[in-house]
This record gives C-alpha cells, sequence and structure tokens, in this order.
C-alpha cells in the first residue's frame, strides 16, 4: 500500500510513520524539511521518500499525492491557546488549505485521507466518559476549525467517494513532541525545566485530561489501513481522568532534579473535563491496553535528556 503522510517530520507524525513503514508499506513523507531531514526520521534516510514544500503550494502536494492509497494529513499551522486571539487564522492557515487538499486528494485518486482531530476541544464543556455520538459543542476557534474540517471532509466522501476517518484524540504525549510550543504540557514542563526556567502550571484538581502516549496512538490509527473504504469517527484517548495537579505531582515524583514551579488558575481557553471512551476502537484491537502515565512520563523524561542534553542553568528548589 502507498501511504502519504503530511507532517510527517512532526511529533505523532513522525511517529505514524514508524509504525506504517514496519509492515512494509511505500511510506512518502511531505514536510518543509530544510537542509536535512530532523531526527526524528533520520533513521529512515533512503528507506521512505521525502518530499519539502509548503502546505498551501498546489503543485508541490499534487507531485506527493501522486499514487498514494492512503493519506494521513497531521498538518496544523496552529494551537488553542494562538487561535483564542486570532480567530481568522484558523481559517486561513487551517481550514482553507486543509479544504483544498481534500479537494486536490480526491482529484489524484486518494483512496482515504485519515484526519487527526481534536478529542480536547471539539465536545466542549462536557463531563464523563464521552463517546463519539456525544454532540460536539466546541467554544475555541481551534476546536471549532478541527469539527468544521471533519465536516469537510464528509463532504468530499459524499461528493467524491473518497474514504475518510477521523481520530478525536486525546492529549498525546511523549518522545519527539516539541518542547518550545504552548501546547502539550508535559513537553513544556520539561522543556522549561532544561532550560532552568519555572514551570506554570495551569489548573486544579477538576481540571481533568486525557493523556494518551503517541505510541499508542499512532498504534491504533494504523487500524485505517485494513480498509480503504470505511469512512468512521474514533474518539482516541485512554478512558483515565487525570487533573492537572494529579499530572504535575506524578511530574515530581519523575524528575530527577530540582525545578521552580508556580500554580495558576485555570484558563479562558481550557476546557474543564476531556475524558474520552475510545472502546469503538479498542474493539478492534483485542487485548490491546494503554501504558501506563506514570510510566511514559519516566521514558519520556530520559529520552529528552539523552537528546537534547542539558540546556539549564543550575537553580535552587522551591518545592
Amino acid at each position: 500500500m502507498n501511504i502519504l503522510v503530511l507532517g510527517g517530520d512532526g511529533f505523532i507524525g513522525s511517529h505514524l510513520v514508524d509504525r506504517v513503514f514496519a509492515p512494509g508499506h511505500n511510506v512518502t513523507v511531505f514536510d518543509r524539511f530544510q537542509d536535512n531531514v530532523s531526527k526524528n526520521l533520520e533513521h529512515l534516510r533512503g528507506k521512505i521518500r521525502f518530499f519539502s514544500g509548503e502546505f498551501a503550494d498546489r503543485d508541490q502536494l499534487a507531485k506527493a499525492l501522486e499514487k498514494q492509497d492512503v493519506v494521513y494529513h497531521f498538518i496544523c499551522a496552529t494551537n488553542p491557546a494562538s487561535s483564542w486571539d486570532d480567530p481568522l487564522s484558523e481559517i486561513e492557515k487551517n481550514l482553507r488549505n486543509s479544504v483544498r487538499f481534500f479537494e486536490l486528494a480526491a482529484a489524484c485518486g486518494v483512496k482515504k485521507v485519515v484526519f487527526p482531530s481534536s478529542g480536547g476541544t471539539i465536545y466542549g464543556r462536557q463531563y464523563g466518559s464521552i463517546k463519539e455520538d456525544a454532540l460536539p459543542n466546541p467554544f475555541n476557534p481551534y476546536g471549532i476549525t478541527k469539527l468544521t474540517t471533519e465536516y469537510f471532509l464528509n463532504y468530499f466522501r459524499e461528493r467524491t467517494g473518497m474514504a475518510g476517518d477521523v481520530y478525536r484524540i486525546g492529549n498525546a504525549y511523549g518522545p519527539r513532541q516539541p518542547m518550545e510550543r504552548p501546547q502539550g504540557v508535559i513537553a513544556v514542563w520539561m522543556g522549561k525545566i532544561l532550560d532552568g526556567q519555572e514551570i506554570q502550571v495551569y489548573g486544579d484538581r477538576e481540571t481533568l485530561r486525557d493523556y494518551v502516549y503517541v505510541e499508542d496512538t499512532t498504534f491504533l490509527m494504523t487500524h485505517s489501513t485494513r480498509d480503504t473504504n470505511s469512512s468512521v469517527v474514533y474518539n482516541l484517548g485512554t478512558g483515565r481522568g487525570v487533573s492537572i495537579l494529579d499530572l504535575f505531582d506524578i511530574f515530581r515524583t519523575v524528575i530527577d532534579e530540582p525545578f521552580k514551579y508556580k500554580i495558576h488558575p485555570r484558563r479562558t481557553f481550557d476546557n474543564t473535563s476531556v475524558v474520552l471512551d475510545s472502546s469503538k476502537l479498542t474493539s478492534f484491537f483485542p487485548g490491546f491496553k494503554f501504558q501506563r502515565l506514570e510510566d511514559k512520563v519516566r521514558d519520556t523524561w530520559l529520552f529528552v535528556k539523552e537528546r537534547h542534553g542539558r540546556r539549564r542553568a543550575s537553580l535552587s528548589p522551591n518545592r
């Protein structure tokens, strides 16, 4: 099978590339590479195809789409925090380009597009374990755009016959997650520690998130390669709600050095509770179990220290 991964040099995308390459698929990656492939995919140099280009460039994208069966679309130019103060950027940078991509993919004969949506934002303020049939009610531009993109993918399925799977992912974390962006609290905290900066903790014991390890995420997303004709919406989370302060407690037991921190109230654009019921998806993987948050935060910290070294200056503890 020919598989294209848009944004395949990024956090989740690069792990997905590893997953789909292993069974012997023909894998192509489209991303904004500079001089060389980054560390994320260096181990696959010479084994997969690379296209460097801009997502908005129709000609560059069309070359990568030639003869592709399944395309995973991981390109996203914003995050919940940035979209809150600049809603138009969601339309201009994400929605417009995604719709153009769907149209081009259908014209190029792609059988299926796989879209990673946001389980953390599209359902809005709901409580308990959320299933896929819950009424979406996003309140920030990031979630609104994710949901609208889902609807456009469904439109192209109706119009062209191109299939489309959607994965509403919880809070993914793990190795290779960027530490400099305001998204992905575990990675952000680790980056602050390496730089000797103070960690900012926003939330309380009631602010629940569903943290899902990136390798579990991409393993489950390979389900889309089993049937190129199906079009299904799946939740992708562990079903375990962890408060931001409980996560911070786990974090403090894992980090093997002192660090500074400050605790703040929950921010306006933050959702209150996100816990996802993924039983529809996991039913296709008998015996599958999500990996423990406590174990994988520790593994992520070991990876971060090995890759990025000690960037931090010495500081006195504040616990």
